[in-house]
């Protein structure tokens, strides 16, 4: 590993001392004397395997977390990056040598607590068999966390590799899945010490909670690393196509679809929801580049690049085409949901992804106005309340729920599907589709203007420049 890993070379060299051993068993050892100490001689066992299970998880997951994310903020505050970016490091390299290197102090804890809870099951409690479960798992939960909470100090770097005022949004996805193992702790708990607990079923396959524990760290790993791989490919200036992102949505969809048992069309109302609301989070969270993204696009365009242009795209239309074309197909296997909202509509996910494509339009206008407006951040969403709030709200005063549907169709159309009927219902069936195509030509001339004038006027500075 050291000969073929420059950066898990680095990273012992960083990090392994002869005293982090003797800390290390000193520490654990220590921890688990504390129910020795504190509890009553009935309670001893329970507590010694509780004890040595939270040092398990705590090391692996928290502990390890931790020494990820900080390992990549040392790199940006001592100024080590551009000598990275410099190197002959693949993406991989980088993000497994840290993920074994950086991590070494986590994992001799992980070492330590596991031979404590083997011993403890062996003499005590816990059957054999459910140690290996309880080792694996926080293994693989923590590698998922860890590869997380890497992306999560990416994400909050700026243009120029250094930490902007953006970590509490960066943080978000990172807190979100230290709770979702929340719902498998149940399911867990009877898989190991309950041998008549309810089947748990996955596309069709009684995993059982273990399984579904399993499967959920797998996929919370394997996301990890590729949106890893994909934030390194990017601050390495290593080019790629934009595969890494649709692919993890579909993974999640497939994840999701077997989760709720329904087969195809559950896997296909779940992937246009997660598409969606991941096109949300990729136009917000890279709005600051896009400006950057779409000059270097028109560059390779130019220049008949095209490989080129695909790899500087930003990923919100990568993103939104994925879901579009899902969202048509649930057209032909609707999900439960989607029939009962089909008869007024004709289809709501199609709605909502043309009111997606509006907004995202929206907010590309703003971004290419960068240098121009103060904030095209906050500029964005007083347009987008403004549009999505303020003025529904008024035309529902002035012409009742007609008048809020030509403004805000997927909202006023949804409410109108419940109450309306007969030729009223026809009508308000069409009518949201007729105000946002209206809608969406509107905002599509206005970013055609900002684009000429943003990014195909910056192309004619340039080249007069070099006349």
């Amino acid at each position: 590993m050291t000969a073929r890993n420059p950066e898990f070379q680095r990273q012992l060299w960083l990090n392994w001392r002869p005293s982090l051993l003797a800390w290390s068993v000193g520490l654990t050892l220590l921890v688990m004397a504390l129910p020795l100490a504190l509890s009553e001689p009935k309670n001893l066992p329970g507590m010694l395997s509780s004890t040595a299970m939270a040092g398990l998880w705590f090391a692996s997951a928290l502990y390890g977390s931790v020494l990820a994310g900080r390992s990549l903020a040392e790199e940006a505050s001592q100024n080590t990056w551009d000598w990275q970016r410099l190197s002959a490091l693949s993406p991989w390299q980088m993000a497994w040598g840290k993920l074994l290197g950086a991590v070494l102090p986590a994992w001799l804890y992980v070492l330590w607590f596991a031979v404590a809870l083997a011993i403890v099951a062996t003499f005590w409690v816990l059957e054999p068999l459910s140690v290996p479960h309880m080792l694996g798992l926080a293994v693989l939960w923590g590698l998922g966390l860890q590869t997380w909470a890497m992306n999560s100090v990416l994400m909050s770097w700026g243009q120029q590799d250094m930490p902007v005022n953006r970590r509490r949004a960066a943080v978000l996805p990172l807190l979100l899945l230290f709770f979702i193992p929340g719902p498998f702790l149940g399911k867990v708990y009877d898989g190991i010490f309950e041998n008549e607990s309810e089947p748990v079923m996955w596309w069709g396959m009684d995993v059982g909670g273990l399984g579904l524990a399993y499967l959920a760290g797998g996929l919370v790993l394997a996301l990890g690393l590729l949106g890893l791989w994909r934030m390194l490919c990017t601050r390495l200036d290593v080019r790629t196509l934009p595969w890494a992102w649709p692919l993890g949505i579909v993974v999640s969809g497939i994840f999701a679809g077997g989760t709720f048992n329904g087969g195809l069309p559950a896997f296909l109302g779940s992937t246009a929801w997660i598409a969606l609301l991941g096109t949300v989070y990729v136009a917000l969270q890279h709005m600051d580049q896009h400006l950057r993204a779409w000059r270097q696009v028109q560059w390779s365009v130019s220049q008949s690049r095209w490989r080129e242009a695909l790899e500087a795209l930003p990923l919100w239309p990568v993103s939104l085409l994925l879901g579009l074309v899902v969202s048509i197909l649930v057209i032909f296997m609707p999900d439960a949901y989607e029939v009962e909202m089909m008869g007024a509509l004709g289809s709501f996910s199609v709605l909502m992804y043309l009111q997606l494509l509006r907004d995202c339009l929206l907010l590309t206008g703003f971004a290419l106005l960068a240098g121009k407006l103060k904030s095209p951040m906050v500029s964005f969403v007083i347009a987008w309340l403004i549009l999505n709030v303020a003025a529904p709200l008024l035309a529902y005063g002035v012409a009742g729920v007609n008048g809020a549907t030509l403004v805000q169709p997927v909202m006023s159309g949804w409410v109108n599907s419940i109450d309306a009927s007969g030729e009223s219902s026809a009508w308000n069936g069409v009518l949201p589709w007729v105000s946002l195509g209206i809608q969406i030509l509107v905002v599509l001339g206005w970013v055609i203007h900002v684009f000429k004038d943003r990014v195909l006027g910056f192309a004619r500075d340039n080249a007069a420049s070099r006349i």
